[in-house]
């Protein structure tokens, strides 16, 4: 009998994939998901095959093991092929560092389980990955998130064989009711993730180094240096002065190129050091690590997205700038989307990554306007769109009409170079670069500066 309400399927070969498999499904079900896999789940006298296509049909994701065996055997690529027909999302995870995969997974996004030592760190990922997949069902363009649920069924039976706060299912309920607050609305989504904002350059060197770092004035080793601060929420008051470059006096403050990292928000706060203010940390002045006062924190202030009354301005804009504390440096497991302004800015970031660096990431970096990440008040590059002869460029003019500096670099394929200076163009109108046919799309660059500073590269 299939146990109801099965979730996880899990796709594996026997003879050399087995153990991983068991210890998933343990941990799976340990963090309250509904983990099944062939071995000891069906009992004497089911019919093997329809077995399996049940539990394919009532599952959410399908995890496949690939593995030398896996590659070989015709159950495992039908189980595959089974998942791609029902439309059921599939995680590939590499049980061997050399095991081929499938033709029809290359283009997934995997993890890598080859290594018994980084285990903790994969299952950590794939518990966010899982987290989010149910969070952000809207990006595929169906609806609303799903509120009020999340894979992460809280449970008392176990606990998980990776490093966490001893009450972690706590913290896991305590969100859990937080996502069915009907006050929230279009804000449910929220409640999945931690953000951080950094300029594109700092970005992409998080990304190539695979962690991301407290910044730190001066040298100072003092402990709360020593920490990184998630939010809560997006578009934090902070932003509104640091996003994109505004008219007046450049501040090093600024944000020229904002790129917003999403982490997964239970993976995060449920790491064993991770603390939680309830507001401002500079102005509050202490955290707290327990789920009781997790459940406590003020979050329709926290969450609060309209113009606040004079009266409650000050706690609304000290408790949007509430904060998840953790230490730094921090790893990119629980890292779920890269987002940024816009389709240019997302190019750009893409090509100031190193090759492997790229390939992992490429997938989780977007560029969306229907969620309000960002308050979009400055100027910035919004596409680059190849014509029959060139490029057409695009930009977001923001709040304000003054003209701007541009100049654009165009580097051909067989290397002729050429600069296009305007000094005070009007960001309303677009700009055609045209040349020999298929000069772009044939291995040509575009370099775009806006008003001193890279606002695009794309090629």
């Amino acid at each position: 009998m299939i146990e109801a309400g099965a979730r996880i399927f899990i796709s594996y070969a026997r003879d050399d994939a087995k153990s991983l498999a068991l210890r998933l499904r343990d941990d799976l079900r340990a963090a309250g998901l509904t983990a099944w896999m062939d071995v000891a789940d069906i009992q004497g006298g089911d019919n093997w095959a329809r077995t399996i296509e049940r539990v394919i049909e009532s599952c959410d994701v399908g995890l496949a093991l690939c593995s030398h065996k896996s590659y070989q055997s015709t159950y495992c690529r039908a189980e595959q092929m089974r998942l791609q027909r029902k439309g059921k999302r599939i995680i590939p995870l590499l049980v061997q560092a050399d095991a081929e995969i499938p033709l029809h997974l290359e283009h997934l996004n995997r993890l890598d389980f080859s290594q018994p030592s980084q285990y903790a760190e994969r299952l950590r990922d794939l518990l966010s990955d899982l987290n989010v997949g149910r969070a952000f069902a809207s990006l595929g363009g169906d609806g609303e998130p799903e509120t009020g649920r999340s894979v992460f069924r809280p449970s008392r039976l176990r606990r998980l064989s990776v490093p966490e706060k001893r009450d972690a299912p706590a913290f896991r309920r305590a969100l859990a009711e937080l996502r069915r607050e009907a006050w929230l609305g279009g804000r449910s989504w929220w409640t999945y993730f931690l953000f951080h904002y950094l300029d594109i350059e700092a970005v992409a060197n998080v990304l190539n180094q695979g962690k991301l770092t407290a910044a730190r004035s001066g040298g100072s080793r003092r402990s709360q240096d020593q920490l990184l601060g998630l939010n809560f929420r997006p578009r934090t008051p902070d932003m509104w002065f640091r996003e994109g470059v505004l008219p007046g006096t450049p501040s090093p403050d600024r944000l020229p190129v904002p790129v917003c990292l999403l982490f997964d928000l239970e993976s995060t706060i449920c790491l064993p050091a991770a603390r939680f203010t309830s507001g401002d940390p500079q102005v509050v002045k202490r955290s707290s690590a327990t789920s009781g006062a997790l459940a406590e924190l003020p979050f329709e202030l926290i969450y609060h997205d309209e113009a606040p009354k004079p009266a409650e301005k000050d706690e609304v804009l000290r408790s949007r700038r509430a904060q998840v504390l953790v230490p730094s440096p921090l790893t990119l497991e629980s890292l779920q989307l890269i987002w940024c302004r816009s389709d240019a800015e997302a190019e750009t970031l893409k090509n100031q990554l190193t090759d492997n660096t790229r390939e992992q990431w490429r997938q989780h970096i977007i560029a969306r306007g229907d969620f309000a990440l960002f308050f979009r008040r400055s100027a910035y590059v919004d596409r680059v769109l190849p014509t029959a002869d060139g490029v057409l460029i695009t930009f977001w003019p923001g709040e304000w009409d003054d003209p701007h500096h541009i100049e654009i670099h165009v580097q051909r394929s067989g290397g002729d170079d050429r600069l296009i200076e305007l000094p005070a163009h009007d960001l309303r109108q677009p700009v055609r670069v045209g040349g020999p046919p298929g000069w772009f799309t044939d291995g040509g660059e575009v370099r775009v500066m806006l008003d001193g500073r890279l606002g695009a590269h794309v090629r």
